[in-house]
Protein backbone atom coordinates (compact mmCIF):
# COMPACT_ATOMS: atom_id res chain seq x y z
CA UNK A 1 0.00 0.00 0.00
CA UNK A 2 1.18 4.00 -0.75
CA UNK A 3 0.31 6.71 0.88
CA UNK A 4 1.39 10.08 2.38
CA UNK A 5 1.46 10.21 5.96
CA UNK A 6 0.67 14.07 5.12
CA UNK A 7 0.10 15.72 1.60
CA UNK A 8 2.15 19.14 1.18
CA UNK A 9 0.69 19.32 -2.67
CA UNK A 10 0.50 23.28 -3.29
CA UNK A 11 1.99 24.04 -0.52
CA UNK A 12 5.73 25.97 -0.36
CA UNK A 13 8.32 25.04 2.35
CA UNK A 14 10.99 27.56 3.28
CA UNK A 15 13.98 25.97 4.76
CA UNK A 16 16.50 27.91 6.58
CA UNK A 17 19.76 25.43 6.17
CA UNK A 18 18.12 23.84 4.00
CA UNK A 19 21.75 23.27 2.10
CA UNK A 20 23.01 20.81 4.36
CA UNK A 21 23.09 18.59 6.88
CA UNK A 22 19.67 18.21 9.03
CA UNK A 23 17.96 20.83 7.18
CA UNK A 24 18.04 19.25 3.38
CA UNK A 25 17.39 16.12 5.34
CA UNK A 26 14.18 17.76 6.68
CA UNK A 27 13.53 19.82 3.19
CA UNK A 28 13.70 16.05 1.09
CA UNK A 29 11.21 15.19 2.99
CA UNK A 30 9.14 18.04 2.81
CA UNK A 31 9.75 17.43 -1.20
CA UNK A 32 8.69 13.54 -0.93
CA UNK A 33 5.20 14.81 0.66
CA UNK A 34 4.75 17.54 -2.64
CA UNK A 35 5.65 21.29 -1.27
CA UNK A 36 7.94 23.18 -3.39
CA UNK A 37 11.09 23.89 -1.65
CA UNK A 38 12.66 27.08 -1.40
CA UNK A 39 16.13 26.27 0.39
CA UNK A 40 16.91 30.00 2.35
CA UNK A 41 21.10 29.46 2.88
CA UNK A 42 24.10 31.67 3.51
CA UNK A 43 26.39 29.48 1.03
CA UNK A 44 25.73 29.68 -2.73
CA UNK A 45 27.51 26.75 -4.22
CA UNK A 46 26.01 24.43 -1.03
CA UNK A 47 22.12 26.36 -2.46
CA UNK A 48 22.78 25.17 -5.84
CA UNK A 49 23.66 21.77 -4.90
CA UNK A 50 20.93 21.36 -2.66
CA UNK A 51 18.45 22.05 -5.34
CA UNK A 52 20.16 20.42 -7.66
CA UNK A 53 19.39 17.28 -5.36
CA UNK A 54 15.97 18.28 -4.69
CA UNK A 55 15.18 18.72 -8.02
CA UNK A 56 16.11 15.32 -9.11
CA UNK A 57 13.43 13.95 -6.55
CA UNK A 58 10.83 15.37 -9.22
CA UNK A 59 10.02 18.74 -7.00
CA UNK A 60 10.43 22.09 -8.01
CA UNK A 61 13.07 23.77 -5.75
CA UNK A 62 15.20 27.22 -5.90
CA UNK A 63 17.61 29.22 -3.60
CA UNK A 64 17.49 32.31 -1.66
CA UNK A 65 20.70 33.56 -0.36
CA UNK A 66 19.72 34.74 3.52
CA UNK A 67 21.82 35.78 6.73
CA UNK A 68 19.30 35.06 9.38
CA UNK A 69 20.93 37.39 11.62
CA UNK A 70 19.74 40.00 9.82
CA UNK A 71 16.02 40.91 10.17
CA UNK A 72 16.22 42.72 6.70
CA UNK A 73 17.75 39.85 4.87
CA UNK A 74 15.04 37.50 6.54
CA UNK A 75 11.97 40.37 5.50
CA UNK A 76 13.87 39.78 1.95
CA UNK A 77 13.69 35.96 1.80
CA UNK A 78 9.85 35.94 2.43
CA UNK A 79 9.18 38.87 0.13
CA UNK A 80 11.56 36.67 -2.50
CA UNK A 81 9.52 33.47 -1.69
CA UNK A 82 5.99 35.29 -1.98
CA UNK A 83 6.58 36.71 -5.55
CA UNK A 84 8.21 33.96 -6.78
Amino acid sequence: MDFKLFDLTGRVAVVTGGNGGIGLGMAKGLARAGATIVVAGRDAAKNKTAVQELQALGTKASAIPVDVLKEESCRALIDSTVAA
